[in-house]
């Protein structure tokens, strides 16, 4: 299978876009995505999945509990299931999420 990045439609959330390049429904073990951070995101949790966020370009922060991680363009970021986070700047990061990313399992917390 090929999936041409043009061709993934991006969805406007506020502080984050996102095109989730592979994110079939019958696939459960993982998903990933394009995201492109800009601003700051609302702090949450999934409660669900685990996920890699690999920054392709800019930069930004990883606010992960109470802790502020500064990266930049080939930094790597792993967020275990059940954590608190909040990412911010100005960045398109690849998220691999394992199991498969699914909204419903993301509580915001402000």
């Amino acid at each position: 299978m090929v999936i041409k990045s043009k061709d993934v439609i991006e969805e406007d959330f506020g502080a984050i876009k996102v095109k989730d390049i592979f994110h079939p429904k019958n696939i459960q073990n993982f998903s990933v995505a394009i995201v492109r951070v800009v601003g700051i995101n609302r702090r949450h949790i999934n409660k669900r999945s685990a996920a890699f966020f690999y920054v392709l370009a800019g930069n930004g922060s990883f606010t992960i509990g109470d802790e502020v991680n500064e990266v930049e363009a080939g930094d790597g970021v792993f967020i275990p299931k059940g954590t608190t986070y909040l990412d911010s700047g100005q960045m398109t990061v690849l998220v691999v999420s394992s199991p498969r990313y699914d909204d419903s399992e993301v509580a915001y917390l402000e």
